[in-house]
């Protein structure tokens, strides 16, 4: 007899629970070629498929076929590790019920998952009479090699606390269903809460860049788990607490997540802003049944206790700090104290922060252990770029390189929102039919990451925008000292560190205003692919006592974690002037600041990011900054600043001469059609004395003239300049640099090569 429809209803409410019984139609029965009472294989979407008794049903026909009625008590596939259990409808053929023939288990390995961590401690104190028992809870199932036996409900499983039972293997054929004797060898693989099962973290990620860290996380973590006894003998405390520190969007979080995953401890995770309630003494309750939480959680196995935005929760306490503030700090630090007595329990927590802290939260014994984690190099970038892209483009694709090369100063975060971006982008050109080759998909890539802001800009509302890397005409030999200057950082750093002395970190760009010393970093940055970070000497001026110093702090800082960096502080003389004469005590302190993070102290007192760049940590040097100052007054700048060791590489950026003249003006007219062909030579002669900016107001004049006279092609965007409109602009132009300014500087240089 063919059944060409049968409607299964795998429903726990119909029929015994734990009794692993299937009620099947009789024909159904006789035509799959099964024995009443034996064991059949019911087989559902996929891998999934229920081992039941066969109990036959006389009369089970219904409209959509013969229906039959399992009992997910025993069942295989892809659901037997994970805690739900098989319900639902589904709708087979008489081909997906097999039957299976009983034989009797020699071996039987199995991994037992109790309620509660409360059960895991008793069984451990009852270990023998759990195990006999267990003989006898399995010998009323039939089962076979990678099920899960569903018994929560059975009188007996109630007792012992069990949820469920994985069977991982036994000594039986495919086609044969087991059967547990009193001869049986049972191993108990592991015995571990259902509470912990749901807290191991299964999903492993690539983190591009963060190799060296997790490694060194991974030792500090497992060893006190797999060496307690040789601790304890050698009355060794291991570190108890680690704080990860970095930028938004550096991968602390899922850091921590992969440590989990690659070393099986269960994660108890919170963040500090899920703890924070409005009533009194809510959010120390909260805190503290967490705490308990990851505490029983470490008697049953290794634990990891991960607090997200610690310094939402352990803010500094100060004078100022509300009584709110301070008993939640105390909660805080408390709790953690008493986690020191369970050796299983290893803490973590992560911030942005690390200078809001309160000090007492990282004194040894509690987070002592301080890492550092940096932005991505463009090596780190490249791999990062890599995961994220694979729907995009082959894996390790060499275009990947120059898109992380373009990339400086962004985070995964930032990376991955440059490949989401790209891909939209991707799919919108496909919806138009269009196959884009992997260089056409590089170059979208690149021009949405001009477009992204990097988030370590974000961090410090004082960071002002990143001029534009436009070219430069002229100045060929500046630039040739600059990119001497900046490859002799980079190219030798290693070899300073190893010879353990200071690299030269600073550089002073000198001389008129409009010769473009700001664009000339700019460019720099942009070419050498390093992260730039820039800040106007008045906007680190601050008008509230105290404030400033903090600015400088967090300037650097930023700087410092983002490696390789270009910190440009433009008009430098604005604040930072010399400590001569009538220099006010706020100026002094400012100047103080700048001088010891230059030098690369620890600046503590309360700066928001100024104390130590966390020792006993995986941290780089402070020689991946390059500081970078602009100014027109350099003979205002303090001496201070101008000795070796500080800003002891000055570059004279001097007015164009006719050669730099002739390419300023060839390069601001490259995209305009110019009348006469010797009419740039004429201006070039006739400018001398003109800066860089004024030489752009001249072509910027002749050109709104053209367009008045409607000498601007629509079509073409082509503007036609005529000769007497550049002339025009050169007679109503006149240079603003002085021949006093030009003696001033010269003057400079004869005193600073006389120091010297």
């Amino acid at each position: 007899m063919m059944i060409e429809q049968v409607y299964v209803g795998s429903v726990n409410s119909h029929g015994p629970e734990d009794m692993q019984q299937c009620l099947i139609p009789a024909p159904l029965l006789v035509s799959c070629g099964g024995a009443v009472g034996g064991y059949v294989r019911v087989c559902l979407n996929g891998d999934l498929s229920l081992i039941c008794h066969a109990v036959p049903v006389m009369n089970a026909y219904c409209d959509l076929g013969f229906q039959v009625i399992a009992c997910n008590c025993v069942h295989t596939g892809k659901n037997n590790c994970k805690t739900s259990v098989v319900t639902g409808n589904y709708t087979i053929s008489a081909s997906q019920v097999t039957p299976l023939s009983g034989a009797n288990i020699k071996d039987i390995s199995v991994i037992v998952v109790l309620n509660s961590v409360e059960d895991v401690l008793h069984y451990r104190k009852n270990k023998e009479c759990f195990e006999s028992s267990l003989r006898e809870l399995l010998m009323l199932y039939g089962v076979v090699s990678e099920c899960r036996i569903n018994c929560g409900t059975n009188p007996l499983a109630k007792v012992l606390g069990i949820s469920h039972i994985i069977v991982v293997n036994c000594s039986v054929s495919p086609s044969e269903v087991g059967l547990v004797t009193a001869s049986s060898s049972i191993v108990l693989i592991e015995v571990q809460s259902e509470d912990r099962r749901k807290l191991i973290v299964q999903d492993t990620v690539n983190l591009g860049g963060l190799d060296q860290v997790l490694a060194y996380l991974r030792r500090l973590i497992t060893e006190p788990w797999t060496r307690q006894e040789q601790f304890s003998e050698a009355g060794v405390m291991y570190p108890s607490g680690v704080l990860l520190v970095g930028p938004p969007g550096c991968g602390k979080t899922s850091l921590v997540r992969q440590l989990c995953a690659e070393t099986g401890a269960c994660l108890v995770g919170t963040a500090g802003a899920e703890l924070v309630s409005p009533y009194e003494e809510e959010t120390e309750k909260n805190f503290v049944k967490v705490a308990e939480r990851a505490q029983a959680l470490s008697e049953e196995g290794p634990c990891l206790f991960f607090i997200d935005e610690i310094d939402s929760l352990c803010p500094m306490r100060t004078k100022e700090s509300s009584l709110h503030d301070l008993r939640l700090t105390a909660q805080v630090l408390l709790t953690l104290d008493e986690g020191r007595r369970f050796s299983n329990l290893t803490l973590m927590a992560a911030t942005n922060r690390p200078f809001h802290l309160d000090p007492s939260l990282r004194r040894s014994g509690r987070l002592e252990i301080e890492i550092l984690l940096n932005v991505p190099s463009a090596a780190d970038r490249a791999n990062i770029l890599g995961v994220h892209s694979l729907n995009l483009l082959p894996s390790n694709h060499p275009g990947l390189a120059r898109v992380a090369h373009a990339t400086p100063g962004f985070v995964g975060a930032d990376l991955r929102a440059l490949t989401e971006v790209a891909q939209r982008e991707v799919e919108a050109k496909h919806t138009e039919k269009k196959t884009l080759t992997p260089e056409e998909i590089i170059d979208i890539m690149l021009a949405q990451a001009a477009s992204i802001t990097p988030s370590i800009h974000k961090t410090l509302d004082f960071i002002t925008a990143k001029p534009v890397g436009s070219p430069i005409g002229g100045l060929r030999e500046v630039k040739l000292k600059l990119d001497q200057i900046f490859i002799h950082h980079v190219k030798f750093a290693v070899a300073y560190n190893k010879l353990k002395l200071k690299q030269p970190r600073g550089l002073l760009l000198y001389g008129p205003r409009g010769c473009g010393k700001t664009r000339l970093v700019a460019s720099l940055a942009s070419s050498k692919g390093c992260t730039f970070i820039t800040a106007n000497a008045s906007h680190l001026l601050s008008p509230y006592v105290g404030d400033s110093e903090k600015r400088i702090a967090a300037l650097f800082h930023a700087a410092r974690l983002a490696q390789p960096t270009i910190l440009f502080i433009d008009e430098i003389d604005g604040i930072f002037g010399s400590r001569e004469g009538s220099g006010s005590g706020v100026h002094i302190n400012i100047l103080n600041e700048l001088l010891q993070a230059m030098d690369g102290a620890d600046v503590r007192a309360t700066s928001i990011q100024g104390a130590s760049l966390l020792t006993n940590s995986l941290t780089t040097q402070h020689d991946g900054v390059l500081v970078c100052a602009a100014t027109n007054h350099p003979g205002n700048l303090d001496p201070a600043l101008l000795r070796p060791g500080r800003f002891d590489r000055l570059v004279y950026v001097p007015l164009p001469d006719y050669e730099a003249r002739l390419d300023i003006l060839g390069l601001k007219t490259s995209k305009m059609h110019v009348q006469s062909d010797n009419i740039l030579e004429v201006l070039a002669r006739e400018t001398e004395g003109f800066t860089g900016a004024e030489l752009e107001n001249l072509v910027m004049k002749a050109t709104m003239a053209a367009v008045k006279k409607n000498l601007y092609d629509q079509d073409t965007h082509l503007v036609h300049l005529q000769e007497k409109d550049l002339l025009a602009a050169l007679h109503s132009t006149c240079p603003a640099v002085t021949d006093k300014e030009i003696k001033a500087y010269q003057e400079f240089e004869r005193n600073l090569s006389f120091k010297t």
